[in-house]
């Protein structure tokens, strides 16, 4: 992996670490993570979006893996 990669790959870990962090302040406590017939039948705290900062990073490297 050459150094641009590495730096790219952070750069979008961080932006997305700041775009939740800024989402954070204006959602509710919870979030309904499933809706059925009878409104949301599964719900988790908004702290849960913190699980998905690292995705676009590791779709950026998982894409450049496929390219070589």
């Amino acid at each position: 992996m050459s150094k641009k990669q590495k730096s790219i790959m952070i750069i979008l870990t961080v932006v997305t670490l700041f775009g939740v962090l800024a989402a954070l302040f204006f959602l509710p406590d919870t979030i309904p993570l499933h809706f059925g017939v009878k409104g949301a039948s599964s719900v988790a705290s908004k702290y849960c979006l913190l699980l998905f900062v690292p995705v676009p990073a590791i779709l950026y490297w998982a894409i450049c893996r496929k390219t070589k």
